[in-house]
């Protein structure tokens, strides 16, 4: 019987646990007191802003920015999940305003996020592909 040596025992799970450190990160920070989670790809990003405890209002007022680098003025994108699921947004000025827009699409755009994994965010003329981990404390209902 053959027992692996420590070193051998290390680099087995640094290489099984490569893959994760090759997904794309959210970076958290804060805007105006509400949290704000984005991902940047060269010249693109998405970021998306909540208010789970309403600071600005009655209403649900989160919001979703995307910047494509070869779109710069999309009126729709879509998140579409590796796995088929996908969400329809109208955008204005980069800008899909949960007020605005229909509320199942918001739900299933933030369910894409909660899940994590492999998405993209694609308009008419440009994408943006991600691979993030799961988000499941997404409070942007």
């Amino acid at each position: 019987m053959h027992v692996l040596s420590p070193t051998l025992c290390a680099l087995a799970l640094i290489s099984v646990s490569a893959p994760a450190l090759a997904l794309d990160s959210w970076t958290a920070t804060a805007e105006r007191g509400l949290p704000v989670l984005s991902l940047t790809q060269g010249e693109g990003s998405v970021r998306i802003v909540c208010d789970p405890d309403r600071v600005f209002g009655p209403t649900p007022n989160g919001a979703v920015l995307v910047t494509l680098p070869k779109d710069k003025a999309p009126t729709t994108v879509v998140f579409l999940a590796k796995t088929g699921e996908q969400a329809r947004l109208a955008v204005a000025a980069g800008i899909a305003a949960q007020a605005k827009i229909d509320a199942a699409e918001w739900a299933k755009m933030v369910e894409i996020l909660r899940k994590g994994g492999a998405f993209a965010v694609v308009s008419s003329a440009d994408s943006l592909s991600f691979e993030t981990t799961p988000l499941p404390d997404l409070a942007c209902e």
